[in-house]
């Protein structure tokens, strides 16, 4: 009997030894990550927000170990982009880029697949003001000249942009009610296609944002009239504010990388923390520096603060602007 009861105990706790070795296993198994990662961007190739993405990317695949691929989805102002973010399987393998204003308008505006708390903020990558281009054989050397021929041919001025309510589209709304002239807006699905537009002469204007014509400035193709920021920018020295012009219209985009509501704390924990060892390599901000990107990372805590304060101000603007909802 004695043997017996020896025996099962023996039994047992090699059973046991067994079990706790396929459980290790299995925990080493589920290391995350342990495959590739897709990224969502909800705007074209060649836009602000597709060349941020992919600045960031391989430096992320450095510190993460796996590959991350960029997926352009287009459409309904970043709404298809953000719709695709929310329902995906929250996992850490599926992740995407979000906007404050754009992603908050949006739900402002209409009855979105998506609301703001089926996301999970990594961190903020980007700012940068709104500002209004037109190609160096445009008729307008100023942006004075813009607003004369404004008030003296209501509604007849085209100006692009990204899509409705987008930061970009909301930029010209405000500046419009502020500065007392009507455009006629001109939706497109990002700014690379907007641009594409006004080079070829089909719209007057395009408002923007500061990564998306950098090159094409410095490559004289596109020429800035104007900035929507506090302060001139020092990449375009020549451009003055609207604000030192006397137009109090502050506008700008938070470029913010995101993934589903529901995906595991440890998961999130990583790539926070992979974000933000990114955001402070010295040679990822060279490389953004030489590119001409205004980055700017906020922590996941701040980014949620901002965009807190950013959805309250547009609420605001709503009201003041008279926008439509649903």
């Amino acid at each position: 009997m004695e043997r017996n009861r020896k025996a099962f105990m023996m039994g047992f706790v090699l059973l046991m030894v067994m079990v706790s070795v396929v459980f290790a296993q299995g925990v080493e198994e589920v290391k995350y990550p342990a495959k590739g990662i897709e990224v969502n961007v909800g705007y074209s190739a060649g836009g602000a927000t597709d060349i941020a993405a992919r600045l960031v990317a391989p430096y992320m695949e450095a510190k993460l170990g796996q590959a991350m691929t960029i997926l352009n989805k287009p459409g309904a102002g970043g709404e298809i982009a953000h719709s695709a973010l929310a329902k995906a399987t929250a996992d850490g393998y599926y992740l995407g880029y979000i906007h404050a204003p754009a992603t908050i308008s949006i739900t402002l505006n209409r009855k979105a697949a998506y609301q703001l708390t089926d996301f999970i903020i990594i961190g903020n990558v980007v700012y940068h003001e709104n500002l209004i281009v037109v190609p160096p054989t445009s008729r307008f050397k100023t942006i004075q000249d813009v607003l004369a021929e404004a008030k003296s041919k209501p509604g007849k001025l085209t100006i692009g942009n990204s899509g409705a309510y987008a930061d970009d589209h909301l930029a010209s709304l405000a500046f419009q009610h502020t500065v007392g002239v009507k455009f006629e807006d001109t939706m497109f699905q990002g700014t690379a296609p907007s641009l594409v537009a006004l080079l070829g002469n089909h719209i007057d204007l395009v408002m923007c944002n500061v990564a998306d014509i950098v090159d094409k400035v410095r490559q004289n193709q596109l020429v800035v009239l104007a900035t929507l920021g506090a302060e001139r920018n020092p990449l375009f020295p020549n451009a003055p504010t609207m604000k030192e012009l006397g137009y109090e219209v502050l506008m700008g985009n938070y470029t913010t990388l995101a993934a589903p509501a529901g995906t595991p704390a440890n998961i999130v924990k990583i790539l926070r923390e992979a974000l933000a060892e990114v955001a402070n390599s010295q040679e990822y901000i060279k490389k953004a520096t030489e590119m001409g990107l205004p980055i700017r990372y906020f922590s996941a805590e701040e980014t949620e603060r901002i965009y807190k304060q950013q959805e309250q101000r547009l609420k605001e603007l709503w009201i003041e602007l008279k926008l439509p909802t649903t």
